[in-house]
């Protein structure tokens, strides 16, 4: 069994033609996802998917062929009551064995539940992203956790976005063992915060998953507006759909308050900067206004105070030490 943090891959494309069709229906298939495989129309059987390994879960992202996935009777032997949720790009057309359908809108989430017999199709597998978790790791979090609908995840609410834009960063992030079982819990938290959690534990979750992605976001956006002279936690509030001081929270829970977390990814830029041979030609108080930062003498004073030498110093001896 792989380890916690482990990443396996899978391309049909390394697989010689006459071996492929049987090694994804059988090992991929049927072994390893316990489902059986059926292109759908004239496709052929096409996979390239990666899989992180997590406590209690995998995080599968891959780009797949037209085709159906299908819990039979006989794979259900396995015991196996795990919970898949999946994204893919077409949406999901699901069908349980009582003959109810359900179809998903396109990239919206479904949960396809191991302990029943079911098939889904999806007619464009160009992107898919998918999380499958023991059960035992929501029991203790969400209400009825046996009786959740295929499309119980509106895709429009903050917590189902969230979980998606977590479960996507993870799925494309090297992670520790340390660091694997930390994301397994903010998953499992984010999850059973789109789901609905019981008043209980309504607190914890919101502590630590939800918190957690929406710290990633927040910082994502910052990395992405750093140019931005009003960048501000009013503005990152407008654009998040949080308040101000709601943001100021989350960052002073950390140990670091948002002012000083900007100023030092923004120190960190004009330093990569005044490394990069692009930038050689370019005045030093330019890259430091076009990263947001425009009183020189703070920038000057906070630089050195950061890094011990002047930026200068940092152009004149070229590429530096690590930044961090």
């Amino acid at each position: 069994m792989a380890a916690d943090g482990a990443r396996v891959s899978i391309s049909t494309g390394d697989i010689k033609a006459r071996d492929r069709e049987e090694l994804i229906r059988d090992y991929y298939g049927r072994i390893c996802m316990r489902l059986d495989l059926e292109p759908l129309g004239d496709s052929e059987l096409r996979f390239d998917t990666t899989t992180t390994m997590l406590p209690g879960m995998s995080v599968t992202r891959a780009s797949v062929a037209p085709m159906a996935w299908e819990r039979t009777e006989a794979l259900m032997s396995d015991g196996n009551d795990d919970l898949a949720v999946s994204w893919i790009a077409s949406g999901w057309r699901f069908r349980s064995k009582g003959g109810t359908t359900v179809e998903t809108l396109p990239g919206a989430p479904c949960i396809m539940p191991l302990d029943m017999r079911w098939q889904a199709e999806a007619q464009d597998g160009d992107w898919t992203v998918c999380i499958q978790l023991n059960r035992r790791l929501l029991e203790p979090l969400v209400r009825h956790i046996g009786d959740i609908a295929p499309d119980a995840l509106r895709p429009d609410t903050p917590e189902a976005r969230l979980l998606f834009d977590y479960v996507h960063a993870a799925s494309r992030t090297p992670l520790t063992p340390q660091l694997a079982a930390l994301v397994s819990q903010h998953i499992s938290d984010l999850l059973a915060a789109a789901l609905g959690t019981t008043r209980e534990v309504e607190e914890i979750v919101a502590g630590r998953g939800v918190r957690a992605a929406r710290l990633r976001a927040i910082k994502q956006h910052i990395a992405e507006n750093l140019s931005n002279v009003r960048l501000s936690a009013e503005t990152v509030g407008r654009h998040m759909g949080m308040t101000p001081r709601y943001i100021r929270r989350l960052f002073a829970e950390t140990g670091c308050s948002l002012s000083d977390y900007v100023t030092d990814q923004r120190l960190a830029m004009v330093r990569r900067r005044l490394e990069d041979p692009r930038f050689a030609g370019q005045q030093i108080a330019d890259i430091a206004f076009g990263t947001g930062l425009v009183e020189p003498s703070t920038f000057y004073r906070r630089f050195k105070a950061r890094y011990g030498l002047t930026p200068s110093d940092v152009r004149a001896a070229g590429r530096g030490p690590s930044l961090e």
